[in-house]
């Protein structure tokens, strides 16, 4: 597949929409049913193609790039506005469809699924996004992107965008799991976060395979608590428990066996009034020491002949790949760089940015790099990519320049490399203090 080929289908998707924009725009009737200096095609294309600078100069550089009108920002506002809802969602999902998912593990797609905050303009009315600080009398305002990724893709197939405040990752990967949009089995790796009995049972119900990384038993009210584990550095266990909302003596004296849920505990397979329903769960627990002594506990339904604990192992340290996407997605796309304090433009611009993330992956993954005899191999720098596929993307590259093009910047491959982690706040970019 071609990069020439991404491009053009992806284009036709536009060119289909900006035929008949009226199931994406507010009045179907009204919104873009006369001749504009900007159509829904060169809106649409402006919004995927934004960087981190002024909205004037974002204007100036796409509009004079083809030679037409510059608009105010006014209008541009009054345009955007007519969007709603569903024309960035039908756009992302319509895009992934271009090229089929075909890469798997052992049979398996593996979808990393986990969230990140996203700094957002201060908006005062807005307490949904209000975040506190460390720092005394400072807040901050912040959406939170749930997103699924295929890690052999490398690509994202969902997101689900979430203020702050209402934060709830274990609902948005329950919602994941019910719209899969990937073919085929697949593997759901969670980290800690999304561990919890209801998200279990409901994974365990559906019979979708995972893997989901648990609480160490040494935290407080750490789920592994309740059972007697072999006392190894390293064990592969299966267990089985029963979930019950009675608090009858023989459940509750027996918590190995049980688990007795609290009336006000979210389990959405057995109602709050129902003392009677016992729900079986039975999993897979196995325990590792990671290189710094720390060990993992990690909680899946894959089969042990087909998944052996190397495997796991391998499994989950791949769920990094959805990590290094973050980074790629808000300093090189750049996710963190707004151009509104509009809530709902916000939204938009999100959804942009994975687009135009997802679109600069798919032309990584069709370029073949030749074979070199050289000490470490090669790979495309995606930093790079995802300026140089902006640029394709609204003609600034031809056909004929973008494989040489991104060939020319490459970085080394180093299996088994590492580094701490570096956790820093940082405040976004503010409207008045771009280039």
């Amino acid at each position: 597949m071609k990069p020439s080929y991404i491009k053009h289908s992806f284009l036709k998707i536009i060119n289909s929409m900006n035929y008949d924009p009226s199931p994406f725009v507010i009045n179907p009737r009204i919104d873009f049913t006369r001749k504009r200096k900007c159509s829904f095609k060169s809106l649409m294309l402006f919004l995927l193609s934004m960087e981190n600078h002024t909205l004037n100069k974002e204007i100036r550089q796409f509009f004079e790039k083809f030679s037409m009108p510059l608009i105010t920002k006014s209008a541009l506002i009054q345009l955007r506005q007519k969007l709603n809802d569903t024309a960035f969602p039908y756009l992302f999902s319509a895009m992934n469809n271009i090229v089929p998912f075909k890469k798997t593990y052992h049979g398996y797609h593996l979808l990393a699924c986990d969230g990140s905050d996203v700094n957002v303009p201060p908006l005062e009315q807005d307490a949904s996004t209000c975040v506190d600080s460390n720092t005394a009398g400072v807040i901050y305002h912040q959406f939170h992107l749930n997103a699924v990724y295929d890690i052999l893709e490398t690509r994202y197939t969902d997101i689900l965008i979430q203020p702050r405040a209402q934060i709830n990752e274990r609902d948005a990967f329950l919602t994941f799991i019910g719209r899969n949009p990937v073919p085929g089995k697949s593997i759901f790796i969670g980290d800690r976060g999304y561990f919890s009995i209801n998200v279990l049972a409901h994974l365990l119900q559906a019979d979708q395979p995972f893997l989901l990384r648990a609480n160490s038993d040494d935290a407080i009210q750490a789920f592994l608590n309740r059972f007697s584990l072999p006392d190894t550095s390293e064990f592969d266990v299966n267990i089985q428990v029963f979930v019950t909302r009675s608090h009858k003596k023989k459940y509750l004296g027996d918590p190995e066996r049980y688990v007795v849920l609290t009336p006000k505990r979210t389990f959405d397979l057995i109602p709050p009034d129902d003392k009677n329903a016992l729900m079986e769960l039975s999993f897979r627990l196995v325990k590792f020491p990671l290189p710094s002594g720390v060990n993992e506990f990690l909680v899946t339904n894959l089969p042990s002949k087909d998944f052996s604990i190397k495997d796991l192992k391998e499994l989950y340290h791949l769920r990094w790949g959805i990590e290094t996407s973050f980074r790629y997605l808000k300093c090189n796309v750049p996710l963190n760089s707004f151009h509104s304090i509009r809530r709902d433009f916000l939204i938009q611009e999100t959804y942009a940015r994975v687009i135009l993330y997802n679109f600069s992956l798919m032309i990584v993954q069709c370029i073949t790099l030749p074979a070199k005899d050289t000490k470490y191999q090669y790979k495309l720098s995606v930093s790079d990519a995802i300026s140089i596929c902006r640029d394709f993307l609204i003609h600034r590259i031809t056909n004929a320049e973008i494989e040489k093009l991104l060939c020319r910047y490459l970085t080394d491959i180093r299996p088994g490399r590492s580094s701490p982690r570096k956790k820093r706040s940082k405040r976004y970019i503010a409207l008045n203090n771009r280039a």
